[in-house]
């Protein structure tokens, strides 16, 4: 399959279809939209996502059309529970310091036979973190931009809405939600501004450091290990880094040493009690075998 076949296929993943048009429609009658290919979008595990642009007073303006829960057989009760948290999600997100892009307008109905959350959203940036650290020609510097804020984020979490607890069989300091971070998940803005852009599902922790809003047709790790990588200041950063590393030496055909020195330096600057901080250094000097260990246990 050459580079054309593959942008092709690409492509396809993120073309609305018929019926997608036809809701759509409903949802629009008087607006004329163009589907823009998916450029610096990469594909997403829940969601289906295009690009719509329109015109506006001579203006070109430009909106995501995501479809949540496509291809995951919810019913339409539990779209619609998702759905009904998504407010909460991003707003207590919006509270420890991500910068989460406009959500329009939601709605949820029963869409080839399933349940789904049709949704209209701010469009940032013009490509996610995946996108950017797989390009050779974009340079480190932006990769380093979105270490940083990412990481930052993370380290500055109020210490009151922190806890120690055993996850996975390792003590980790668990965060107030959990957070699918992961490179296609974040997105620079054009002044480089960091977005989360990925709230489906809502990944909302109760009172007892439960999950609210388990869903198994959308996580595929069991409970306790999905709050290990997602819900843990140790869990979200060896994630996210070793996806980032991993991405970054690939791309650059670098040795992924030349990378980690530059990444723990930054790591020492974070001032994370050392506790957090010897893990994931220890972690990451072994070759991630907790991370490994965790992705093993799959659900059954």
């Amino acid at each position: 399959m050459d580079r054309r076949d593959i942008f092709k296929k690409h492509a396809a993943l993120f073309e609305p279809t018929p019926l997608e048009l036809s809701e759509l429609e409903k949802d629009e009658p008087r607006v004329s939209f163009t589907v823009l290919p998916p450029d610096g979008i990469s594909e997403g595990r829940q969601s289906r996502v295009s690009i719509l642009e329109y015109t506006e007073q001579n203006t070109t303006r430009q909106v995501l059309f995501k479809r949540m829960g496509a291809g995951k057989q919810l019913s339409l009760d539990t779209a619609k529970s998702l759905e009904s948290r998504l407010i909460p999600y991003r707003d207590e997100l919006a509270r420890f310091g991500w910068r989460i892009p406009t959500a329009y307008y939601t709605r949820t109905l029963l869409h080839e036979g399933e349940g789904q959350i049709f949704s209209y959203e701010q469009r940032v940036g013009r490509g996610d973190g995946e996108k950017i650290f797989g390009n050779p020609e974009q340079p480190n510097f932006l990769r380093w931009n979105i270490i940083r804020q990412t990481f930052e984020t993370l380290a500055r979490y109020p210490q009151s809405s922190l806890k120690r607890r055993q996850l996975a069989g390792q003590g980790v300091t668990a965060l107030p939600h959990g957070l699918d971070l992961k490179l296609a998940n974040v997105v620079p803005d054009i002044d480089g501004t960091l977005y989360f852009v990925d709230l489906f599902g809502p990944k909302e922790i109760d009172e007892q450091g439960r999950w609210r809003t388990y869903r198994p047709e959308l996580d595929s790790l069991p409970k306790e290990n999905l709050l290990a990588v997602c819900a843990s200041r140790e869990g979200t950063i060896l994630r996210f880094w070793r996806l980032a590393e991993t991405i970054w030496s690939k791309t650059l055909k670098v040795g992924i040493e030349d990378i980690r020195r530059g990444f723990l330096e930054f790591l020492d600057s974070l001032n994370l009690p050392s506790e957090e901080s010897d893990f994931i250094k220890q972690q990451i000097a072994t070759g991630y075998p907790w991370l490994d260990r965790i992705y093993s246990e799959q659900r059954v």
